[in-house]
């Protein structure tokens, strides 16, 4: 699993963008095991070590509606 490194002011939304090309992947990285520590945090801090698990393609829109993806 690889991880990021966030900058002043990250949000989970914005890790998502950055590393996975799509905000809905936000779930996901905080889905994951490893950052069940991080789940206090809306907005982080610099250097907080955040996993950045593999994610298949289409599961972050599979769970909208239609008219929303």
């Amino acid at each position: 699993m690889q991880t990021v490194k966030t900058i002043q002011g990250d949000t989970w939304d914005a890790i998502a963008l950055r590393v996975y090309g799509n905000v809905l992947r936000a779930q996901d990285l905080m889905a994951a095991r490893e950052n069940v520590r991080l789940l206090d945090y809306q907005i982080f801090p610099g250097g907080v070590t955040v996993a950045t698990p593999e994610i298949e393609e289409g599961t972050a829109t599979d769970d909208m509606p239609e008219w929303r993806k």
